[in-house]
């Protein structure tokens, strides 16, 4: 018996659970059963099916009868998803409790339809691990299924934002394992519910494909867009026994998680530059577009900005795992772009900074005698977050559940020590990458650093729409060694502001921007312009940064 059988078959031990009333002890009545399932009772019919599915590992169904029992719930269990589908799609976040349940809900059961078609296979194949005769098409098809729902499961996951169920990353390593070892990886089996056809090899590179895009960083619908283009990558992107050159993803992983921690249990690897260099090239031949087009052929079109931040996140996640420290330690953090300003000029709100500007010195004259219309929360909140690990070029954080932070992909986050008092504290910009909502309530982030000084500003446009010039609220900050831009400004991408003759006015009591941002304002080798977005806030620079560099070296 071959190590990769062994490990195939040491299925998860089922809970035990009664079968629902009515449910037949003999396969052969389980059309019948389904016949009178209560249909219009949605409800009803999604416990019974649960409980169906649950019950499964427990009966002597073996083999051909449970895959055809499978293949009878299989329908029935998508009809009762779709509305949990979509009542989750585009939910709020965090989840209600409510919605929770129905996210778990729609993952129980891909799980038990995956380790249902799993166990199947088990028995078909005992005891020596091989498929019976005439029976390799029925193999092929029940592992093609198990990683199918395997998939599904991790893909439900990250739609809702939340950890996948436990030994599913596992169980759909160990599934394909065994089918490569068959050698029904690359068979193409029909699937009338998603209405085309895959392989179990097509499945599993696609699943590794999300996770290394990393799906937390993406809201649902860009999720959905980059589902359909990674389907056409898993396909043709080159498998090969020996690592290539280049960018090279390695599988063979049989943790419960999509990689493998080190070389030594790799077997295969997919080279993943072809993808690289094909949204490379489509970012910079479209610059001038809104959409992109990738593949071969050039026929999967994609948000332009989706493209970037995609290729950006991959190549965050090919470098993800090295110099990363361990954490433990504890940071204050102010989040949104309002009250990060607040805090860092002193508590004040915008309307007070703009008059302390005024007092300061003469400018803005025309608007001396106005104050602007203040849009501040009514109190910034100060939370404190653990840190899990860090690396140059930020950290992965945690939110205890009683902070009840509400948190967003590409917010604005200003961070500090702990410890530090709140007179001395020097204060660090950064953008949540990446967020997931914990089953303890905990919400864990990745945050990319964006700044290691930052400083309160206001930008003033030489003329507004109305042809009146108001001062908006701008973060001005200095990156890092090797950060791009060196030094920039944020501000709220709705502002639609006009950038030509912008003015950028910051209090003048401060001598760290003496020391740290002067030089790189004297040195500018151009006007304020736009270079990037991050969320709902547009990155502005004196610095002719090339956008190709923004996306190569800008890691979370």
């Amino acid at each position: 018996m071959s190590r990769i059988y062994t490990a195939f078959i040491a299925l998860p031990k089922p809970v035990p659970v009664a079968p629902p009333l009515g449910f037949p002890t003999d396969a052969r009545k389980l059309r019948q059963w389904v016949d009178t399932l209560p249909r219009a009772n949605a409800e009803a019919t999604l416990t019974l099916v649960r409980q169906a599915l649950a019950c499964l590992p427990s009966l002597a169904w073996r083999g051909v009868a449970r895959v055809e029992a499978l293949d009878l719930l299989r329908p029935l269990a998508y009809d009762v998803i779709a509305p949990l589908t979509v009542q989750l799609r585009n939910a709020a976040l965090p989840l209600a409790p409510n919605l929770v349940a129905a996210t778990r809900a729609v993952e129980a059961m891909h799980v038990a339809l995956g380790q249902g078609y799993r166990q199947a296979v088990a028995e078909l194949c005992a005891p020596d691990g091989k498929a019976p005769l005439l029976k390799g098409a029925l193999v092929a098809s029940a592992l093609q299924r198990a990683c199918l729902h395997f998939s599904l499961a991790l893909a439900q996951a990250w739609r809702s934002y939340r950890a996948p169920p436990a030994q599913v990353w596992q169980s759909l390593h160990r599934s394909y394992a065994f089918a490569q070892q068959l050698r029904l990886d690359t068979k193409m089996v029909d699937d009338a519910l998603s209405k085309r056809s895959s392989s179990a090899r097509h499945v599993y590179l696609q699943s590794l494909l999300m996770a290394l895009a990393n799906p937390y960083a993406f809201a649902q619908v860009e999720q959905e867009a980059l589902w359909r283009v990674v389907l056409d990558y898993g396909i043709r992107l080159p498998v090969a026994s020996e690592r290539p050159e280049g960018v090279a993803l390695a599988l063979g992983a049989d943790a419960d998680r999509a990689f493998a921690d080190d070389d030594a249990t790799v077997y295969e690897w997919i080279d993943v530059s072809p993808l690289l260099l094909d949204l490379q090239a489509a970012i910079a031949g479209g610059e001038t577009s809104d959409t992109v087009y990738l593949s071969r052929q050039g026929s999967l079109p994609l948000d332009r900005r989706l493209a970037v931040r995609w290729l950006q996140s991959l190549a965050a996640s090919v470098t993800r795992n090295s110099l990363r420290l361990p954490g433990g330690h504890v940071l204050d953090t102010v989040l949104g772009m309002s009250s990060v300003h607040s805090y860092l000029s002193g508590g004040r709100s915008f309307a007070e900074f703009v008059q302390q500007l005024h007092r300061q010195q003469s400018i803005m004259a025309d608007s001396a005698g106005q104050t602007p219309r203040s849009h501040d929360a009514t109190s910034a909140r100060l939370l404190s977050a653990r840190v899990l690990d860090q690396s140059p070029s930020g950290y992965r954080v945690s939110w205890p559940a009683e902070a009840q932070a509400r948190v967003r992909v590409g917010e604005i986050v200003g961070l500090a020590l702990h410890e530090e008092s709140m007179e001395s504290r020097t204060w660090l910009l950064g953008a949540v990458r990446w967020l997931r909502f914990e089953d303890s309530g905990d919400v864990s982030a990745g945050v990319e650093l964006l700044g290691l000084r930052v400083w309160p500003a206001a930008l003033t446009p030489a003329k507004g729409k109305t042809g009146k010039a108001e001062p908006v609220r701008a973060i001005e900050f200095v990156a890092g060694p090797g950060g791009n831009p060196r030094h920039g400004v944020i501000v709220a991408a709705a502002a639609q502001l006009a950038l030509e003759g912008a003015t950028v006015q910051r209090l003048g009591d401060d001598p760290a921007w003496s020391m740290h941002a002067e030089h790189h304002v004297s040195a500018a080798d151009g006007p304020l312009r736009q270079i990037g977005e991050i969320g709902e806030y547009a990155v502005l620079s004196y610095e002719a940064t090339p956008r190709n560099v923004l996306v190569e070296e800008r890691s979370a």
